[in-house]
């Protein structure tokens, strides 16, 4: 029997808000998205984060908090000494900023959002090595920092000075043997 895949995203329950219409428009320009289907799951992930952060309050356990915190603080959401109140405290904003297209923007390799999501969706970001092609994706801090733009124009480049310095040597080398003659 064949899984049914889960909604990964709840759409607002009003069909008409105009002022969550204007809202939805300006995140999918500042971040570049490509539709309103991206917004609708940073809110739902932050949702998550908030739900399990109302659960760990009303049961004050330690074991509970400490794992959420931890959480939070891996992705870039909350500093080291955060608290529940920080996580209750995001904005979808917050969620958006550690996506990987977004990450892209900052560190330089994209001028635009929109040319982030390129590079991104067309396999130029790599991540520890490996090619990551989905936008979404949502980064850590450990991961940011091995973040890797690698373009095929670059690799040309590489492969031609490679090349060119293959053919000084073996140049240098038929010198040598004529000088030796």
């Amino acid at each position: 029997m064949v899984k049914k895949l889960k909604k990964q995203y709840e759409t607002p329950s009003e069909a008409w808000d105009e002022e969550r219409i204007e809202k939805e428009k300006e995140l999918i320009e500042e971040f570049g998205l490509s539709n309103k289907r991206e917004v609708y799951k940073a809110e739902s992930e932050l949702r998550g984060l908030r739900r399990q952060a109302r659960k760990a309050v009303a049961s004050d356990k330690e074991d509970q908090k400490k794992p959420l915190l931890d959480k939070a603080h891996r992705l870039g959401l909350i500093k080291s000494d955060g608290e529940i109140v920080d996580i209750l405290s995001l904005e979808t904003r917050d969620i958006l900023n550690r996506r990987l297209q977004s990450a892209v923007e900052r560190k330089g390799f994209a001028d635009t959002p929109k040319q982030a999501r390129q590079r991104v969706v067309h396999g130029h970001i790599y991540l520890n090595g490996e090619r990551v092609t989905v936008p979404g994706y949502l980064l850590t801090q450990e991961e940011e920092k091995n973040l890797e733009l690698q373009m095929p124009e670059q690799e040309d480049e590489e492969e031609a000075s490679e090349e060119a310095e293959e053919t000084e040597n073996s140049e240098e080398v038929e010198e040598e043997s004529e000088e030796e003659e």
